[in-house]
């Protein structure tokens, strides 16, 4: 027995149901009807709750969809309210084949607090929709859906990444705007998504440095400061109309010194590109950027013409490393040196 037919059952507060199904009924099926209302009442009344839960498996379409629209609403501030209901949303609602319920269906999900066995049904559901269905909007929201339950599960990144590289480059044009705009605070852009996504090794080597950076902020006209001391693994120096800015080891700056504290450094080396010298290093930024925006940490890059760094946040060093390691080879400080001894 399907959903549907199991909404024609006797259960308690049928009288209940029947008269909220009969609201959600009225007026033109092309419009909301009382959908907002009802979900307004709900929320100050959440004893009548399951009432609406149960005209999501109405017989009528039009009730189905309205109810679904109620309980989104709902779930813009009561997330939790829904969590009862969350086995049966994955199971007899997802079943469904409604479009307009599946649209407010995609919605709900990644606001549910789920276990690990539900969020992983809800990613087959949410990739099947955004693979097969016949509504733009409802594999938009699917893709979205899907990054807003990677931001919980690291486990789901590499599948959301995949879902937006597919999506800027479906042809579809109301999905690849909907990927722009999940990367645009990324400042991602397609090029440099499609080049993270390829699963293939990098060939990229990153090894990080054991010193804490800083950047330290002169008067455009100062000299260089005697603290610098050039010998250092890492040191820059950028001089522009409005400052002198100098990259170094952050204990080399004076405490009464404005600087940028806290970063630390990878640096980049990979093999030779055939045909050009190993100073050619093709798309190191992107294969770097586009992963670590994904999970939100900032990088500062800065290149010379034999040698690569990218920086990070001392607090995000060890999050950026586990990111990377996924096609990158990440050494740590004296790591070479104890494989050489074990060797």
């Amino acid at each position: 027995m399907d959903a549907l037919s199991r909404a024609g059952e006797s259960r308690p507060g049928e009288s209940r149901v029947g008269d909220l199904a009969g609201r959600l009924a009225r007026g033109d099926h092309r419009g909301e009807g009382d959908a907002a209302s009802v979900a307004a009442e709900i929320a100050a009344n959440p004893g009548a709750l399951p009432d609406l839960v149960a005209c999501l498996f109405s017989r009528n379409a039009t009730v189905r969809m309205r109810a679904a629209d109620a309980l989104e609403r709902l779930s813009r501030g009561h997330g939790a309210w829904l969590d009862p209901y969350g086995e049966r949303l994955l199971t007899e609602a997802a079943a469904i084949d409604q479009v307009e319920l599946r649209w407010r269906l995609v919605q709900i999900l990644p606001r549910l607090t789920l276990s690990d066995d539900q969020r992983r049904r809800a990613l087959r559901w949410l990739s099947d929709w955004f693979e097969t269905s016949p509504s733009r909007i409802v594999r938009s929201s699917a893709l979205q859906a899907v990054v807003d339950l990677a931001e919980r599960d690291a486990d789901l990144r590499a599948t959301a990444a995949d879902m937006l590289g597919r999506a800027m480059r479906s042809g579809v044009p109301s999905l690849a705007a909907r990927a722009r705009r999940i990367l645009k605070p990324f400042e991602v852009d397609e090029a440099i998504l499609t080049a993270a996504l390829v699963r293939e090794p990098t060939g990229l080597s990153l090894t990080v440095l054991e010193d804490r950076l800083a950047v330290a902020q002169l008067s455009p006209g100062a000299g260089l400061p005697a603290w610098l001391d050039w010998s250092d693994p890492l040191v820059g120096a950028t001089r522009t109309g409005e400052a002198l800015s100098i990259l170094c080891p952050e204990a080399r700056i004076p405490a009464t010194v404005a600087a940028d504290r806290g970063w630390r450094a990878f640096r980049v080396e990979a093999a030779s590109v055939d045909g050009a010298g190993d100073s050619v290093l093709f798309g190191v930024l992107a294969a770097i950027a586009a992963p670590l925006a994904q999970a939100q940490i900032a990088i500062f890059a800065m290149s010379t013409a034999a040698s690569h760094y990218v920086l990070v946040r001392a607090g995000d060093l060890d999050r950026a490393a586990a990111v990377l390691a996924a096609n990158c080879e990440v050494c740590w400080p004296g790591q070479a040196l104890d494989e050489a001894m074990d060797a």
